[in-house]
């Protein structure tokens, strides 16, 4: 993992004006993994876009961690239907 790949929990923190514990939170759910190195926390830049939708979440519309958590599995879900639905479709143009 080099070091354009990542970012340090106190940067994000800092510049979105959230709450390491938050965090810290979210990784006990399994929503986001921190990576740690020379006594530093990491974030995957690839999991930035989750994680700035989860603070969205959390700070602008006053869900707790739970709920974000409820949220991300029912979007998941969402999206597993709409492609399950999509190749249905697909198929179903065979015999049209």
């Amino acid at each position: 993992m080099s070091d354009d790949e990542i970012i340090p929990v106190e940067m994000f923190c800092s510049y979105y004006h959230v709450e390491s514990t938050f965090l810290e939170t979210l990784e006990s759910y399994g929503l986001i993994s921190i990576s740690h190195r020379e006594n530093q926390r990491f974030i995957l830049k690839e999991e930035m876009a989750e994680l700035e939708k989860f603070s969205r979440m959390y700070y602008d519309l006053d869900i707790n961690v739970a709920g974000i958590d409820a949220l991300k599995n029912l979007l998941e879900k969402i999206k597993q239907l709409q492609e399950e639905t999509e190749k249905l479709r697909a198929r179903l143009k065979i015999y049209e």
